[in-house]
């Protein structure tokens, strides 16, 4: 082989192994940046189902279902004509007080 030739694959060897040594650092981040967009791609697809479930949540607690059932079971309150019952627990029932009718109730 002649020295020109020598030469000039020797340049052109010396020029592609420069090109690798500055290209493989951004090919690195190229490949750390498409993984970092695919588990931000999966956080994004979790975070819309916890938008939708919190936005269920939202309409259910709105409503005039849940208020009232809040109403109910939190503050013990009852729709008109109905009589609120609340149970005895056995050995902690208080006879009642002095001068109420037996059945206060009947008219």
């Amino acid at each position: 082989m002649e020295p020109r030739k020598k030469r000039l694959l020797f340049v052109a060897g010396l020029v592609g192994l420069l090109l690798g040594i500055l290209f493989l650092p951004l090919q690195i981040k190229i490949w750390k940046l498409e993984k970092e967009i695919v588990r931000l791609e999966e956080t994004k697809k979790m975070l819309q189902q916890e938008h939708s479930r919190l936005e269920q949540d939202l309409q259910y607690y709105s409503s005039d279902a849940y208020v009232e059932e809040f109403a109910r079971r939190e503050l013990g309150l009852v729709k008109p004509g109905e009589l609120l019952v609340i149970p005895a627990l056995p050995g902690k029932v208080q006879p009642p007080p002095e001068g109420l009718d037996e059945n206060p109730y009947e008219e």
